[in-house]
């Protein structure tokens, strides 16, 4: 794969519902982490599996990102697709359809770097376990997702300690990593993490901001206000690629964390998968950030 790095995890068909109305738009890490990304000058190879049915737009819009689908679409499969509901306090998350699973020969010859980031499962044990890469990084969020029959989404608990040893950077949400770790205190679940032997350890808090962990110390990262918060979908997945990009640069945690939270804060001021902030204003964004970085 001649890519900076690989996204491994499913690409999907978001059905997003607002007040305002109903869209379909481009999901899944892939399609978030490969648009911030090429902003940033690096290419994001996609491991991943699509149905036959993905329109054509979106094939076009991959193609732009630099996606490239040869050899990962399944004829005659559906494409992974979600409903996300905003309309109440908290978002509602069904799922309509899953892809085929990303098997252990679809994630051989790797880049340097891999990001681990399912959305639904589609990542099972053999194949994280047939994963090499010089460093990892992981994404709980599809291991922490129970679908029930009807289609609904409910969190469930997971712990892969021998997938979590090989983790060098690790990237949840609050509540995702107290279901992986168990522990109440997210500073407590950061530390289990980083006993495992993750170099870095993130737990993102929406609004609050988040919370990094890293051999030198602990820090509060700051939130930057968005404009106007348009869609919120991706801001999670567009962190974690701005955070890997200024990583492999070898920039240190807290610089990389400002720009993932930089990322975000773009993202969720459009709707669907673009960014119109451009490189110089997304770095701008992360040097407000970085400043406000609190260390404890």
């Amino acid at each position: 794969m001649m890519a900076d790095f690989a996204v491994i995890g499913h690409i999907a068909i978001d059905r997003v519902i607002t007040f305002s109305g109903c869209r379909r738009q481009l999901g899944g890490a892939p399609t978030y982490i490969s648009l911030v990304a090429r902003r940033l000058g690096l290419d994001a190879g996609a491991v991943t599996k699509v149905g036959g049915d993905m329109p054509s737009a979106f094939l076009r819009q991959l193609g732009e990102l630099g996606v490239d689908l040869r050899g990962r679409v399944v004829e005659g499969a559906a494409t992974t697709r979600f409903t996300l509901d905003y309309r109440g306090s908290e978002r509602q998350l069904s799922i309509e359809s899953v892809c085929e699973e990303i098997g252990p020969e679809d994630v051989r010859d790797l880049p340097e770097a891999a990001l681990i980031a399912p959305i639904v499962g589609e990542v099972p044990p053999p194949t994280a376990s047939a994963i090499q890469a010089g460093l990892i990084a992981l994404d709980p969020q599809g291991f922490v997702r129970e679908v029930r029959g009807d289609g609904s989404i409910r969190p469930m608990r997971w712990f892969d300690e021998n997938l979590l040893r090989r983790v060098d950077i690790y990237k949840s949400s609050e509540d995702e990593l107290r279901l992986v770790t168990g522990e109440a205190d997210p500073w407590r679940g950061l530390r289990r993490i980083q006993g495992l032997g993750a170099e870095i350890a993130i737990a993102t808090r929406g609004t609050k901001g988040g919370l990094l962990l890293t051999q030198g110390g602990r820090y509060r990262m700051p939130i930057h206000e968005a404009a106007e918060a348009v869609d919120p979908t991706g801001a999670g997945d567009a962190f974690l690629g701005g955070f890997v990009c200024e990583y492999l640069r070898g920039r240190e945690g807290p610089w990389c964390a400002a720009v993932g939270a930089a990322a975000a804060s773009c993202v969720v001021e459009t709707a669907g998968a673009r960014l119109e902030a451009s490189a110089r204003e997304l770095r701008g964004r992360a040097e407000e950030l970085y400043s406000g970085m609190v260390k404890l």
